[in-house]
């Protein structure tokens, strides 16, 4: 609670950029109604297994990205202690919203790639 009332300081304050996503790490999957907007849920349980989000591009498709070194592909999903995930690597949605991203530090930064129109310069 104190890392969340720091953090919106620091964005408010414009001393770091604003988070898209914010990290919540549980232990178990998560119901599709604890995956809420602008928080991405990483289930962890002794091992990072799942990364779960919304998708950026605005389809309303939950994205579930797995972090199991057994599965491929895979990613890693990594918070930071202002609870700022980030993903590695990119994601890429092949679905009707296609649209290419990393996430860094909690912010969705697009591809040129990206076939979707980004409200913010892309990387």
């Amino acid at each position: 609670m104190i890392i969340d009332i720091l953090r919106k300081g620091l964005e408010l304050f414009r001393l770091i950029p604003r988070s898209d996503l914010v990290a919540r790490v549980i232990p178990a999957h998560p119901t599709p109604d604890q995956i809420l907007p602008g928080e991405m849920t990483i289930v962890r349980d002794g091992v990072d297994k799942w990364a779960c989000f919304h998708c950026p591009g605005g389809c309303g498709e939950t994205i579930k990205l797995s972090l199991s070194n057994n599965r491929k592909p895979k990613w890693t999903a990594v918070p930071d202690w202002l609870k700022r995930p980030t993903i590695s690597p990119s994601v890429r949605q092949t679905n009707e919203c296609p649209c290419h991203f990393w996430i860094r530090q909690g912010r969705v930064d697009w591809c040129k790639d990206s076939r979707r129109s980004p409200s913010r310069t892309t990387k």
